[in-house]
């Protein structure tokens, strides 16, 4: 089997971070039937950078769990540090090839797993 890689197609291709292995497990049945957007208060996304915390969305009907980690929180919402997050919760659909189409989406903080991580505010001009 070929390669391309390193023979002109990817050579100069910036490839992402390898993946830290994450500690995010689907939260109790209890917990997701109480969540309701308001426990998420007025954190934002600069608020989850600040913190270390990744974005663990969760859908309360077919029990999808994603993450967002910091990386993709800068990389996603970058240019809006102060959307609330409780805001694009209500945002939240469960799609993609495994998704559901629900809209029922239970948010909650997760310590980042890679304790090298730090993210470098943008500096003001």
């Amino acid at each position: 089997m070929n390669s391309a890689v390193g023979k002109g197609l990817f050579a100069d291709a910036e490839l992402p971070p390898p993946r830290i292995a994450s500690t995010l497990k689907m939260p109790p049945k209890k917990a997701l039937d109480r969540f309701h957007v308001g426990q998420v208060g007025d954190d934002t996304i600069e608020t989850f950078l600040q913190n270390g915390f990744s974005l663990a969305i969760c859908c309360r009907e077919c029990k999808r769990l994603t993450e967002w980690t910091p990386p993709d929180l800068a990389r996603r919402f970058g240019a809006k540090l102060k959307l609330r997050v409780a805001d694009l919760c209500e945002r939240l659909v469960c799609a993609g090839d495994e998704g559901c189409g629900a809209h029922d989406i239970a948010i909650f903080p997760h310590l980042y797993d890679d304790p090298t991580w730090r993210w470098a505010p943008p500096t003001e001009t």
